[in-house]
């Protein structure tokens, strides 16, 4: 006898997938009974050597059958089909989908690897319940040329529309967002028979994603737009992307593009709440440009970008920067004072002593970092004394700083001397050989109990006390007492952690 009532039963497999509560259907009839009239429906058919699978086709048809039969409401509706190159699937998914349809589907997905498959988008649209419709590797241009004046269809319910390889032209997409004039989220992902993606008169858009093919120019006039995603084509030579008016925009994500000069500032002085930006992979021609005078801006992440030279937002709390080398940047003092500061400095080369200063210039522009992430191959020999007699600078601050070292590494007592010059840590996280640690961890120990600064500061400098910590099979650290270290069973390759009390 089931404990909760019907009503719980049904409430709880409405949360379930569609395959979960399948296997809740042998506890009882109650249970079989929720699960015949589950509302999400979910079947992913999948290509074999023998082509098409005929046993899970029947499968779904009979249980498609079913709801056709018993007219139970289907809220969602999911169909990936993964053959290829076979037509005759066309009449059994045009079934499918009718009886979705039918029973009255709002939220509909239907992902299939058959590009000539022709989706009957109008006929979806018509019935004027749809919330979100997603497709991938549909094509709408069959019913495009069958529509008329007399035909036109008006769908005020959808919200959501994500299209992924769908075969459309410009025209296309023009009637179908005109049919669907309050859609407030849109997805268009590699599309590659659109020229010219233009998003006007939406009178509801909030959040736009565009994955563009190569030479597809996109036309952005939104002023209620919030959350824009752009990621471009970098092989195009100009920009491709106009933003005409864009006033409301919160959040702001630019992938693989050239902008022009300006572009970004014109942007950012026209978006007077735009709190987040994303540049990944973006550079102009002359290889420069600026973040400045945004009042709003709190959010900045920066990858693979290597003209940026300053940034001046006042309520900045957060930046993230990720490339190859240190970046030439300038940050206003207002901007300083961040709750979160990170840096990613991958696939290094050499480290000499030029570099250590340059790393030590740059973390001393923020007050202070969350992290600090170093990547490379190897150190190259490093006169100490020099270096510090050339840069002044206060020593910064940092929480944690990452340092992996891919090969074994010729300097090491060096390494750790300029690591700590560069900046003081909290933690000093290391990934590396067993040899590279064990030599981190005996300097590190001489540096603590000599009476002497080995990095030629004073002894106020030096810190008080030096903790080490193994990360175990749960990546939970576990502390480890003077000498335990070597009488470990280390791996071939360890990651450890170093906590300094200045």
């Amino acid at each position: 006898m089931d404990v909760l009532s019907e009503c719980v039963i049904h409430k709880i497999v409405s949360y379930l997938s569609f395959q979960e509560a399948a296997k809740l259907s042998l506890v009882s009839k109650t249970w079989l009974q929720a699960w015949l009239a589950h509302p999400n429906l979910e079947f992913t058919l999948l290509s074999s050597k023998h082509g098409y699978n005929i046993h899970d086709r029947k499968i779904v048809d009979q249980v498609m059958e079913r709801y056709r039969q018993t007219k139970v409401p289907i809220e969602k509706f999911h169909l990936s089909v993964t053959i290829f190159a076979h037509p005759f699937a066309f009449p059994q998914m045009d079934k499918w989908l009718d009886i979705a349809l039918q029973n009255g589907v709002k939220d509909l997905s239907c992902e299939v690897s058959l590009p000539s498959y022709p989706f009957p988008i109008f006929t979806f649209l018509a019935p004027k319940s749809l919330r979100e419709l997603v497709l991938s590797g549909c094509n709408l241009m069959d019913h495009s040329l069958s529509i008329t004046t007399t035909q036109v269809v008006s769908c005020h319910s959808l919200r959501k529309l994500s299209l992924t390889e769908v075969g459309l032209d410009d025209n296309m997409l023009r009637d179908l967002l005109n049919c669907c004039p309050l859609i407030d989220d849109l997805i268009i992902e590699h599309c590659r028979l659109l020229t010219k993606i233009e998003l006007r008169n939406l009178q509801n858009i909030k959040s736009v994603s565009i994955s563009c093919c190569r030479n597809q120019s996109v036309t952005i006039q939104t002023p209620t737009l919030q959350h824009l995603s752009y990621f471009g084509c970098f092989r195009d030579e100009s920009p491709v992307l106009d933003i005409v008016q864009c006033r409301n925009l919160k959040s702001l994500q630019l992938t693989d593009m050239r902008i022009s000069e300006g572009f970004l500032q014109r942007l950012i002085s026209t978006s007077q709440f735009l709190e987040s930006l994303t540049l990944d992979n973006v550079s102009t021609r002359l290889e420069r440009f600026k973040i400045c005078g945004s009042q709003s801006l709190k959010f900045f992440a920066i990858s693979n970008c290597k003209g940026l030279r300053e940034i001046n937002a006042p309520n900045l709390v957060s930046l993230e920067y990720d490339g190859d080398q240190i970046p030439e940047l300038k940050i206003a003092k207002r901007s300083r004072q961040l709750k979160k500061s990170e840096i990613y400095l991958d696939s290094l080369k050499i480290l000499n002593a030029e570099w250590f200063g340059e790393l030590r210039k740059f973390l001393s522009k923020s007050s202070s970092w969350s992290l600090v992430s170093l990547s490379f191959e190897e150190c190259s020999e490093i006169n100490m004394k020099d270096l510090v007699l050339h840069h002044k600078v206060a020593t910064p601050k940092v929480n944690d700083l990452v340092v992996c070292i891919e090969s074994s590494d010729k300097y090491p007592t060096l390494l750790v001397d300029a690591l700590l010059w560069s900046c003081h840590p909290k933690r000093l996280i290391l990934k590396s050989s067993i040899e590279m640690i064990y030599c981190f961890m005996d300097r590190l120990m001489y540096m603590k109990n000599s009476r002497h600064s080995t990095c030629h500061e004073s002894k106020r400098r030096k810190y008080s006390q030096l903790k080490v910590y193994k990360f175990d099979s749960e990546h939970q650290c576990v502390e480890l007492e003077n000498g335990e270290l070597a009488m470990r069973d280390l791996t071939e390759t360890e990651t450890v952690s170093f906590e300094l009390y200045w």
